[in-house]
């Protein structure tokens, strides 16, 4: 579980890095309501991130923020799954939906250079 861990805390570094690149470009508001209907759309068909919007102390992470330790919890409705193998699954599509909706907003290049900024993870995650 700690592998699962280190991803996830991993994950929400590179997010925060890309709120902050982008915020520039498309403003506060529209960054945060990307970040969290990616979540909202990838929490569909991963259930591991079921909640994970909402901090332990019932806060409402309005970012698009991943909560690790209610993700962490998430993992026992999970018994026996491997959860590296479930985190790398969830992370990869919601950093896919992610960089759609980069490009779709703010075009290819964009695109390319949060590409080049998450290369790291994408190599973590496959």
């Amino acid at each position: 579980m700690l592998i699962a861990e280190n991803l996830a805390r991993q994950f929400e570094a590179f997010r925060a890095h890309m709120e902050q690149v982008l915020t520039p470009f498309i403003g506060e508001k529209v960054a945060r309501k990307m970040f969290s209907w990616s979540l909202d759309r990838a929490s569909k068909t991963h259930p591991v991130l079921k909640n994970v919007h909402w901090s332990m102390a019932g806060d409402l992470l309005d970012n698009g923020a991943i909560d690790v330790e209610r993700l962490l919890r998430n993992f026992e409705h999970f018994p026996g799954v491997d959860t590296v193998a479930l985190v790398k699954a969830a992370f990869s599509e919601l950093l896919a939906v992610r960089l759609g909706a980069i490009e779709q907003g703010l075009g290819s290049s964009m695109r390319s250079a949060m590409e080049k900024d998450v290369l790291r993870l994408e190599e973590i995650l496959k």
